[in-house]
């Protein structure tokens, strides 16, 4: 890779299984930056407004 070149991180997805039941509505009304919309996806998205990446 030429020094021009950079890499821009558009997006990540994680998944993981817990062994508790999260109430993905109540969380996304809670944590700002965040929605859910499970007609649109099935998982939280979280928006960072200044991630450190």
């Amino acid at each position: 890779m030429s020094e021009r070149e950079k890499i821009k991180i558009e997006n990540i997805v994680a998944s993981t299984s817990l062994a508790e039941h999260l109430d993905l509505s109540q969380i996304a009304m809670a944590l700002e930056g965040s929605e859910y919309e499970p007609e649109q996806f099935p998982g939280l998205i979280y928006r960072l407004t200044e991630p450190k990446t």
